[in-house]
Parts: structure tokens; sequence; C-alpha cells
């Protein structure tokens, strides 16, 4: 008999509405001339005038394109980056690499047209603040009962969200191999949910203030760490290569009615964990970027391609070391982080599982912090501005009940309401892009630029 637990079903739910993502992102990436490819040379120019020019926002309800760009990349990059892709090898076989690059490569023009609508139809309230994200475009697309049906799942997801990821931050703390390093879940659940309460009430600049100086530390500091270990096994890296590429696409048989492997097993596990490590299409990397002090739309949403690009080139690493160390065949190992560990441990020593603890704690409170916050603007569009500490202090109660909680239900919970956001979504950015994709494109021979006298 099939499995009908509540986990099985929102799995192949979510499962579903993930090859939707994939497949619209396949289709507006046709529909917007594979711009993704098409302006990589302006993508690097603009990410250097971002660094090198690009100071903060004068406006104090914006924030600067540079800025607005972390924030999303701080939400995307959660721990999700890190494990995702050993989970989906562990089940799906080396080959499931091949569905994250699919998943960052077409999901990049996703987000190149989602980030544009935002900047194009975001809007000032009466005291000047942004109102801005998958809202404000879903009321125009579709219908405004279709941008408060975003409104009330986003809520719950990002939430939900952020309650399983303190959740498995928590876990990891409290890992016997730490050592005297360990911390007890309920400590980790009172010091994440501080944190959080007191940079949310700070607004966008403090959130975003934030991440622009934890992203490049957990970047810096994960990347660097992997790259270390791949280097180190440069020997290896053509027949682990070959190894994804024969894994993904060999016509493996199906044992047991289970997938073990090749193009179908590829799919199902590389396209699942890589949607939900690069959120494109999703709609929430939007949010942040809504902030952003910029009149070029097109400029904004090219530097909001790095996001996904960044969030599927962690994953592709981070699974390429687990083949080189090979831990994702070993059986006595916990499915998660522990292999990662394990993986960090054989090069670094007792230091890798400090390393691997550290990267975990960052990623995971950037993510945590930066789903917060969007919760609280899908919140703000329901709630008219009211009530907004009242939802903080709901998001950092429900955060820390999640660090001692059972993530299983939660999970069930975030895979059917997330399938409920992105469905409507997806729908919409391919709607628009397929009657009029010219108006997120760049006007020929008109030059790309970040900062402009600002918003409307």
């Amino acid at each position: 008999m099939g499995d009908f637990s509540i986990e099985a079903i929102a799995d192949y739910i979510l499962f579903l509405s993930c090859l939707f993502i994939l497949f619209g992102s396949i289709f507006i990436s046709f529909k917007m001339r594979f711009i993704q490819l098409r302006f990589v040379p302006t993508l690097w120019r603009l990410l250097r005038q971002s660094f090198s020019g690009d100071k903060e926002a004068t406006d104090n309800n914006t924030i600067s394109p540079s800025r607005a760009l972390f924030t999303a990349m701080s939400t995307t990059l959660g721990i999700g980056t890190i494990v995702g892709p050993v989970i989906a090898i562990r089940w799906g076989g080396p080959g499931a690499l091949v569905g994250f690059l699919l998943t960052a490569f077409f999901g990049s023009a996703a987000t190149f047209a989602e980030v544009g609508l935002s900047i194009k139809y975001r809007k000032r309230s009466e005291s000047g603040e942004i109102q801005g994200g998958p809202m404000q475009y879903l009321k125009q697309i579709l219908s405004p009962a279709a941008a408060k049906w975003y409104a009330v799942f986003g809520c719950i997801v990002m939430t939900a969200w952020s309650a399983a990821q303190a959740n498995q931050l928590a876990a990891i703390m409290d890992s016997p191999q730490l050592g005297s390093f360990r911390v007890p879940t309920m400590v980790s659940g009172v010091c994440i949910a501080v944190l959080v309460f007191g940079i949310l009430v700070g607004g966008i600049k403090r959130v975003s203030s934030f991440s622009a100086k934890l992203v490049p530390v957990m970047f810096t500091l994960y990347l660097g760490s992997s790259l270390w270990i791949l280097l180190s096994n440069m020997d290896q890296l053509g027949s682990i290569m070959t190894l994804i590429i024969e894994s993904a696409f060999s016509p493996y048989a199906m044992s047991s009615g289970a997938l073990v492997g090749g193009v179908v097993s590829a799919l199902r596990w590389g396209v699942y964990k890589g949607t939900q490590v690069t959120e494109a299409g999703v709609g929430t990397q939007t949010i942040p970027h809504s902030f952003a002090e910029t009149n070029d739309p097109v400029a904004q949403s090219m530097l909001a391609m790095l996001s996904t690009y960044s969030a599927g080139l962690i994953s592709f690493i981070s699974g390429c070391v687990a083949l080189v160390t090979n831990t994702w065949q070993d059986p006595e190992l916990p499915m998660g982080a522990s292999m990662v560990a394990a993986s960090f441990q054989m090069y670094f020593s007792y230091w890798g599982i400090v390393i691997v603890a550290i990267s975990t704690f960052l990623f995971a409170l950037g993510t945590i912090l930066g789903n917060s916050f969007n919760g609280s603007q899908c919140f703000n569009y329901l709630a008219n501005k009211k009530y907004l500490k009242g939802y903080y202090l709901a998001t950092v109660s429900v955060i820390f009940f999640g660090t001692i909680a059972d993530a299983k239900l939660v999970w069930s919970v975030i895979d059917v309401a997330l399938a409920c956001l992105v469905v409507p979504h997806m729908f919409a950015l391919m709607l628009y892009t397929h009657k009029a994709p010219e108006t997120l494109l760049p006007p020929v021979a008109v030059p790309v630029t970040l900062r402009g006298s600002q918003t409307p």
C-alpha cells in the first residue's frame, strides 16, 4: 500500500510545484531571450559598480541596490544551501547536482522577471514608506484577491521557514560533536529570538545593514573552506564530473519502487531541493529589492540574478565536497549536516566541525532574519501597517518554539503552503512575460545603471 502520511502527501505536492516552477522558468527564459546569458558582461559591470561607487541610500525608506542584494542573498543562502545538495545526492545520486544547476540557470530568468515587476509596480504610502513585493504586481496582473492570497500564505510560509531553520540550527549547535562549544537548545532559541527581534524593529535599514555585513563573512568562510577541500583533490575532479553526468543521464532501473539513479531521480531530487534553495520564482527575493534606491528596474533585476546564481554555485560546490570525500555513501552518517561536518573534519580535523557549525549558524541566522522581514511585509499588506510589532513578537515566539519542537510537521505545513504560494505567482510571471516581455527588458542602446533619482 502506498504511503499516505501527511509528510508524503506534502512532499509530492511540493515536488509537482517545483516542476511547475522549473517549466515556468524555462518558458520565461525563452520569452526574455535568455537574458541570464546575454547580459553577463553588464551584470559584472553592475556588480563592480555596486561595490565601488554605491553609497547608502539618502532616503530613510529605501536602501542601496547592493544592500538590497545582500538582504535577498541572506534570505536565500540558508542551511538548505549547505545540506540540501548532500540530501539530494544521498537519495537521488550524484546526478541530482545537475538539477541544482538547471534550477539556478533557468531560475535566474524568473528572478530577473519578478524583481523587475516588483520595482515596476512598487509604490509609496502616504507616509512615504515603500510598498512592494509580489503583492503589488499580483494585484495588477491577476487580481487583488490573488495579492491577498499570496500575502496570507506568505506569512505562513516565511514564519514557518524561520521556525524550521531555527530548529535545524539549534540541533546543530547542540550536537555532541561540538564538545565544549555545544550550546543547549533552549539557550539557542532564546538568543536567536532576541537577536532577530532587535534587528527587525529597526526596519529595512537595520536588516539590510546587518545583512551587508553577514553575507560576505558567511560566503567567504564556507565557500573558501569548501574550495580548499576541492583543490586538495584536483586529481579527482575530472572523475567526479564524469560521475555526475553519468548518474544524471544514464537510465538506471528503478528497484522496489524507489528511484535509485538516472534522469528521473536527478530531476526528482535535484529540482526539488534546487528550487527550495534558489527560491527563484517564489517571489521572496522581490521584497528587499523593492526597497532599492534606483530608477532602473533592469539594473536591479540583473543584480538580483546574482543571488540565484550564488545559491546554485554554493549548492553545487557543497555537493562536490560530499562526492570527493565520499561521505554521501556512508550509511552510518545521519542525513544532513553531520555528512557535511564529516567531510570538513577530514581536512580540518576538529576545526572542520567548528567551521560547519559557524557557517550553518550564519546561514540560518540570515535566512531567519530575511524570512521574518519578508513575512512582516506580507502582514503589512493585510493589516495596512497596523500591529507590526505584535507580528514581530508573534514571529520570534514561533522561532523560539520552533527550536524545541518536532520539525517534521512544520516542514509538511511549509511544503503545502509553499505550493499554494508559488503556483499562482509563477502563473502570473508566465502570463506577464508572455504578453509584455519587452517592458522588462533593457531598451536598445540605453546604458543600464544602478542609481538614479529614486522611486515613485
